[in-house]
């Protein structure tokens, strides 16, 4: 039996118009990593549909962009990221795209910002971010700021619901608030504690819960430390009385481990991103989860 082609095109018709539909309810979002499309999600509701294009437990500063990256990037109308320096590899890509529509934003926008360089810079200094450090995500009230920028970014971008993001970011707001109170009960017993980091993504963590940060694991960022560095770091753990030592899956953990057995502290090997473990569900969860495993390792080695 065969179909009149009337209704074969009535049919493709209808499909298109229910994509088209389908395409105007929602505000499609790439965001770079996955802490920011939490937080779209989070203020967005069910106005957006958002992607992260770096997976949560990957580095941001060295992603390898997709082809399917293009695509994405092509179909959205906002992108967000970051932004000092941290993707480098998304100038490229957002350019490559061919989205003339496209809004672009970052959320660091009022964060108090934490080691920027003075003076000349290059690599012959390390991965150096000459704007600063861009790992402040892991500061709550960075946090919220950046929960704002995404509103104000949302608002820009679609206009007729920033009363129903507004309510959201509110509820956020409040959400992060408690949780809050309930990290700095849990940490306040270990204000000034020395933590040694394998590279300079706790910076911003330190600042909030009133830690201290003697040195890190690199002696410049991005670079591999040699093994006189390596007992250079171990005397200052022990001279420092560290804590903890605390790093990323993708540096070398057998590193900071053997900086930890060596100054007899424990090794932290944390994922610093929404997905990154089960338990990192979202940008509040995510920080819960790291507050839980300070909490513990330092219950467990005493001054």
């Amino acid at each position: 039996m065969q179909i009149p082609v009337a209704k074969i095109l009535s049919a493709i018709a209808i499909v298109l118009t229910l994509v088209s539909r389908s395409d105007a309810a929602s505000l499609r979002v790439v965001t770079t990593t996955t802490d920011l499309a939490s937080l779209v999600t989070t203020v967005g509701g069910d106005k957006v549909e958002v992607e992260a294009l770096v997976p949560g437990g990957f580095n941001a500063d060295f992603y390898q962009p997709r082809p399917s990256d293009l695509f994405k990037i092509h179909r959205a109308k906002l992108f967000m990221q970051i932004g000092l320096g941290l993707e480098e590899w998304s100038r490229d890509l957002v350019n490559e795209a061919n989205n003339s529509d496209l809004v672009k934003a970052q959320v660091s926008v009022g964060i108090p910002l934490m080691d920027v360089p003075k003076g000349r810079v290059d690599y012959s200094f390390g991965d150096i971010h000459p704007y600063g450090n861009p790992h402040y995500q892991l500061d709550p009230e960075a946090g919220r700021i950046m929960a704002q920028n995404v509103f104000n970014a949302l608002s820009y971008t679609d206009p007729a619901d920033k009363d129903y993001f507004a309510g959201n970011l509110k509820t956020f707001d409040e959400r992060l608030t408690e949780a809050e109170k309930k990290w700095d009960a849990e940490l306040a017993p270990f204000a000034g504690s020395a933590i040694i980091p394998y590279h300079e993504s706790w910076s911003y963590f330190a600042r909030a819960f009133k830690l201290t940060i003697p040195t890190t694991i690199e002696n410049k960022p991005g670079f591999a430390p040699s093994p006189s560095r390596v007992q250079e770091v171990i005397e200052i753990a022990k001279k420092e009385k560290v804590r903890a030592i605390v790093t990323e899956p993708y540096y070398d953990v057998s590193i900071a481990q053997l900086i930890a057995t060596q100054a007899g502290v424990p090794c932290l090997n944390l994922t610093i991103d929404v997905g990154g473990t089960h338990e990192q569900k979202d940008y509040i969860s995510m920080i819960d989860y790291v507050v839980s495993q300070f909490v513990k390792a330092f219950n467990g080695h005493g001054n």
